[in-house]
């Protein structure tokens, strides 16, 4: 019941994406000059507004209905720097994450590049699950990965390090089989 109370209190990602679309120009402005604020430790405004649009249209930062979409946004931007230190080391940690974050920080935000980005990595999804065919456990290895959990997250959902290898060997498998077949599926 009460995740039933919380799906009307916020916004759907595609809800989101429509709103930031038809901001208006004060309202860019608005935004322009709170990621300006924002980003005051390390000088890219736009790539804080980026993160911050992003992370809404793709339904990682649930927009509230009772406030609207230029306060949400700033309380995005002001929810990630204040997590930067944290997020930088996450992110050194993977330098394919790393290189990621880089390649957008020159180009100007744009929702529908958000929203392209959703639906493949939903697509992507999908397909790992279709290769994990009838296995349960490897179907929810697959998600455990995609939902970037830790190797200490994966062994408690399997009981044993034992059970988790021997799953994730037999998704292994099914990988390599998948490519030695080649993408025509």
């Amino acid at each position: 019941m009460k995740d039933d109370k919380n799906v009307d209190k916020f916004y759907t990602p595609e809800d989101a994406t429509e709103a930031i679309r038809n901001l208006s120009a004060e309202q860019k402005r608005r935004l322009e000059v709170a990621a300006r604020r924002r980003a005051w430790f390390s000088g890219d405004h736009r790539g804080l507004l980026h993160e911050a649009i992003a992370s809404t249209a793709e339904g990682r930062r649930r927009w509230n209905r009772s406030v609207d979409i230029v306060r949400h946004l700033d309380k995005a931007m002001q929810s990630i720097t204040s997590n930067a230190a944290k997020r930088r080391k996450v992110a050194a940690d993977s330098r394919e994450e790393l290189s990621a974050r880089d390649e957008w920080r020159d180009e100007e935000p744009s929702a529908e590049a958000a929203l392209e980005a959703r639906e493949f990595r939903e697509e992507q999804h999908a397909k790992a699950i279709e290769l994990c065919g009838d296995d349960w456990e490897a179907q929810l290895l697959v998600e455990g990965l995609l939902n970037n959990s830790t190797l200490q997250e994966l062994v408690d959902l399997f009981g044993s390090k034992t059970s988790y290898e021997t799953v994730r060997r037999r998704m292994n498998r099914k990988i390599e089989n998948y490519r030695a077949q080649g993408d025509n599926r």
